[in-house]
């Protein structure tokens, strides 16, 4: 009764084996039969398969032989299968294993106990065949292969409670720690309780099998929602690509960082744009409309990230396209204002600037869109806000008329435009940098150049909300006329 049971049991495992290796290699998950998870379940089997063939042997005096090759290829298939799984599950952990590491740890085992086996006909090492055909085994048998077995079985386990808890920080970025490492430690001892349950019998024998059909069962649940969360990573992966693309994109529609306005010695246009996420809302823009007129101008979007930076892409194009063919910057705005509001069932809207200088007589004409209020500096005098013409941001009410306003410019005069993300960075105390620290170091650098002067600006921004991370877009501009005493 006993042998039947446990024939009926190692057919049991066999079946599972082979049911997950279809579903791996051919039905769901398309895995190649070189991968450690696919020699590990064909090992199970063959295990299954001499295990089987052993106990149909043993204790048949003219089977020896038999007896000698079944219980050898289960040795040999059982510590394989340890060995495979070993390195399926260091695998999913991201580990590395590298060549001379595989060979001692994992190679040199694997002959050594194949040659015990095939040499114990005659040394008796592991086990022997006695005169009524029953298979012993040796104390060989009984401690080192099975203490190498469990050690390929169970150390996966060590190793997820060390990346678990002190070994955190050390983690393979790409690995992960399985869940089956914690469930296959019960669940040997659950199928066997189950088993003595449903076949009703004590042996021992039934030890041998309720391992594997843990492991496998485990890896089986597992493995279909590692699927999923591979799945789900691949998603990832590729809107993250996506929004890499994207970044470049927006990128490159920005003007160079050092535009060249060779017939314009006499003034210089800087800008720059530090996004707090992959794409940004904020953009800035300078171009000539003609030999004599320059346009730039600056705009925040609402919200942040990918609908942010369709809106910018949107109204960016809009801008230029108007400043191209109107004659002022409340025109500008007129028109892409009533654009902008067309279909914005999304309700997003943007603050900002333009202006456009006049080379030949150093005027400038401007229309601020509720942005913050430019920084503008005389040679010589603190910086001061210039707060005229502040309408509403674009894309509020369709019907807005916005109105424009002129400044003269002088040689050393310094106009800064920015956004929120400027102004509105705070540091580790909730405290916000400011526009008051902002003017102090315009005034404390009035000679630096409109690079140096960005470069001045970020660099205290930075210093000021060290240690917080960047909340909005830190997006500049600085229109600077040289003085021509210099």
């Amino acid at each position: 009764m006993t042998s039947l049971l446990l024939f009926l049991e190692l057919l049991f495992v066999a079946a599972v084996l082979m049911g997950i290796l279809l579903v791996n290699n051919i039905f769901l998950y398309k895995q190649k039969v070189t991968e450690p998870i696919s020699l590990m379940l064909i090992s199970g089997i063959v295990m299954c398969v001499f295990e089987i063939m052993w106990t149909a042997v043993d204790g048949h005096p003219d089977l020896s032989a038999l007896a000698y090759i079944a219980t050898s290829g289960y040795a040999v298939s059982f510590i394989i299968f340890a060995a495979f799984l070993n390195l399926y599950l260091i695998g999913r952990f991201g580990i590395k294993i590298k060549r001379i590491v595989l060979i001692i740890v994992y190679v040199l085992p694997v002959i050594a106990n194949t040659l015990l086996c095939v040499t114990t006909p005659w040394t008796q090492l592991m086990f022997h065949v006695d005169k009524s055909g029953t298979v012993q085994t040796m104390e060989l048998f009984d401690t080192v292969f099975h203490a190498l077995v469990y050690l390929y079985i169970f150390s996966p386990l060590v190793i997820a409670v060390y990346f678990l808890t002190i070994g955190r920080k050390k983690r393979p970025e790409k690995g992960e720690i399985p869940v089956s490492l914690f469930v296959f430690s019960v669940m040997a001892p659950v199928l066997y309780w189950m088993e003595l349950l449903f076949f009703d019998s004590g042996s021992a024998a039934f030890e041998t099998s309720s391992l594997p059909v843990a492991l496998a069962l485990v890896y089986l649940v597992t493995n279909v929602s590692t699927h999923t969360v591979l799945k789900t990573q691949a998603h990832v992966e590729a809107v993250e690509t996506d929004l890499r693309i994207a970044a470049k994109i927006q990128t490159d529609a920005l003007p160079p960082v050092a535009p060249e306005f060779a017939e314009r010695l006499d003034l210089n246009l800087r800008g720059s744009m530090n996004t707090a996420k992959e794409v940004g809302g904020d953009f800035y823009d300078y171009f000539p409309i003609d030999e004599n007129r320059i346009c730039f101008l600056i705009a925040d979007v609402s919200g942040k990230g990918t609908p942010a930076a369709l809106f910018m892409m949107t109204a960016k194009t809009m801008i230029k396209d108007y400043a191209l063919t109107r004659n002022s910057t409340s025109e500008i705005f007129n028109e892409v204002n009533a654009r902008l509001c067309e279909n914005n069932e999304a309700g997003m809207f943007a603050t900002a600037w333009i202006g456009i200088l006049d080379t030949r007589t150093m005027i400038l004409q401007y229309t601020n869109a509720g942005h913050n209020y430019p920084l503008f500096q005389r040679r010589g005098k603190p910086c001061e806000e210039i707060k005229e013409v502040h309408g509403l941001f674009l894309a509020g009410m369709e019907f807005t008329v916005y109105k424009q306003n002129e400044i003269q410019l002088e040689p050393g005069d310094k106009l800064l435009l920015f956004t929120d993300g400027i102004t509105e960075a705070h540091d580790k105390a909730n405290g916000l940098y400011g526009t008051e620290r902002l003017e102090n170091v315009i005034n404390n650098n009035a000679d630096a150049s409109g690079e140096q002067m960005l470069d001045s600006i970020l660099e205290d921004v930075n210093e000021f909300a060290r240690g917080v991370p960047q909340f909005d877009d830190m997006t500049m501009i600085i229109l600077s006329i040289k003085d021509q005493e210099a």
